[in-house]
């Protein structure tokens, strides 16, 4: 494999050595051309010394490398020689009486020669591999795993909120932190983990458990999981018993779990008379009711803040990472302390089937920085705790809920601290089943 490699970067001539037509006897020293190998010693000069053996003798006497040499059947020699030793053959064949004819030629030098000769095909090669090294910086397919219930077209929609569409840069998106926001920020899931195979990235989702759905052989009411002003009532099996805009509390029937016969019709009309309420079909209702509800939290938030600050020194280094190792290629020396790190890949070959790339260049800058001591504002104090509690309210609303309206109070305000309320407006399905006894 070694000789193959250094035979492909300094190149290789095959040659066939064969007995020349006009070949002669020992030719004297009085006689021999300069450059002509001197006879070794022991050599008897009456003796014949031409042929394609001869040749092998002198062209190893004189440090030629001749290898896979084989003989035809015709009597001559086929071998390869290294490219540079090409020249140093010809005195050595005139002295051996033979004949060289060179056939293929193999190698880098002899590819870079056609290479020349055409400057469009070259240039097409140096475009492609510039074009295909900017496309393999980005993220051009997204597959999503794991959805049962959630349509994979508001995931999308939400991914493409946050930046994630085909064709952004790799380095221009955290999917880390995307993967932590997703379930605070889409109804209905529970985790999300985000793997980058090359140009793909694929979402394995883990949905939260769906509330399960009464048989439709038992009856069961629909009622309020809290209270809450009604907004839309979709009754899909039995009686809706709400209205929009009505005011219920927790545990009351919004879809009754009955099919109530019509009114009874005028006796006066020669009418029958018709079943008593009490004498409707019981079956489990199902349906969505919509109702504006609201959660307040009350929380306590440290006004002295110490969090890391940039100085404005920065090191550079070139890390070049080979699975898991990490050699560095260049540096710059750094200060002393505490260091914030950001990771920017230069150079990444693809890998094998949509894997990691196997080798990549990164640059790696170092930030210094200090722990530096920061007072907050009433004003940062209530939104810190506004983005807490919204995400605490979100993860825990079913599926299809949204948020409509966030309003915060600072009730206390001491040494240090700042106690904040925060109300979150949510519009959300307050409907549950709950299963009765029919009389």
């Amino acid at each position: 494999m070694t000789r193959g490699l250094w035979q492909f970067l300094l190149g290789a001539v095959e040659v066939t050595v064969s007995p020349s037509p006009r070949g002669r006897r020992f030719v004297p020293l009085s006689k021999r051309r300069p450059g002509d190998p001197a006879p070794a010693p022991g050599d008897d000069p009456g003796l014949p010394r031409t042929g394609p053996e001869a040749f092998l003798n002198l062209a190893a006497a004189r440090g030629l490398v001749l290898w896979r040499v084989r003989r035809r059947e015709d009597g001559s020699l086929r071998g390869w020689v290294a490219a540079g030793q090409v020249g140093g053959l010809r005195p050595v064949a005139r002295a051996a009486r033979c004949r060289v004819r060179f056939g293929r030629r193999v190698g880098w030098p002899f590819l870079w020669r056609r290479l020349q000769r055409r400057k469009v095909l070259l240039g097409g090669a140096l475009v492609t591999a510039l074009l295909v090294h900017y496309l393999s910086g980005a993220i051009w397919f997204i597959e999503i795993r794991g959805l049962e219930h959630l349509p994979e077209a508001v995931l999308r929609q939400e991914l493409a909120r946050a930046g994630l569409r085909p064709g952004v840069r790799q380095d221009a998106i955290d999917l880390r932190q995307l993967a932590e926001r997703l379930p605070l920020e889409v109804p209905g899931v529970a985790w999300v983990g985000i793997t980058r195979y090359g140009v793909k990235v694929v979402l394995d989702v883990v949905e939260k458990d769906p509330p399960p759905a009464m048989p439709a052989d038992r009856p069961a009411h629909v009622v309020a999981r809290r209270p809450g002003v009604v907004v839309q009532v979709m009754a899909l099996r039995g009686e809706p018993v709400v209205q929009p805009g009505q005011v219920v509390k927790a545990g009351q029937i919004l879809i009754r779990g009955a099919y109530l016969p019509p009114p009874p019709p005028d006796p006066g009309r020669g009418g029958s008379p018709s079943p008593s309420p009490s004498q409707g079909k019981p079956v489990a209702a199902l349906g969505r009711v919509l109702a504006r509800t609201w959660y307040s939290e009350y929380r306590e938030v440290s006004l002295e803040q110490t969090q890391p600050v940039r100085t404005g020194r920065s090191s550079t280094r070139i890390v070049l990472r080979i699975g898991s190792w990490r050699l560095p290629v260049y540096w710059q020396r750094g200060y002393p302390g505490r260091y914030e790190v950001e990771r920017r890949v230069l150079v990444a070959i693809p890998g094998w089937r949509d894997g990691p790339p196997p080798v990549e260049l990164l640059r790696e800058t170092r930030h210094q920085v200090v722990l530096a001591r920061h007072v907050l504002t009433p004003q940062q104090a209530v939104r810190r705790v506004e983005r807490q509690v919204v995400a605490r309210v979100t993860a825990g609303l079913p599926p299809g809920s949204r948020v409509v309206a966030v309003r915060s109070q600072v009730v206390q305000q001491g040494a240090g601290f700042a106690g904040v309320r925060t109300t979150v407006e949510v519009i959300e399905d307050i409907g549950v089943q709950r299963p009765f006894q029919p009389r």
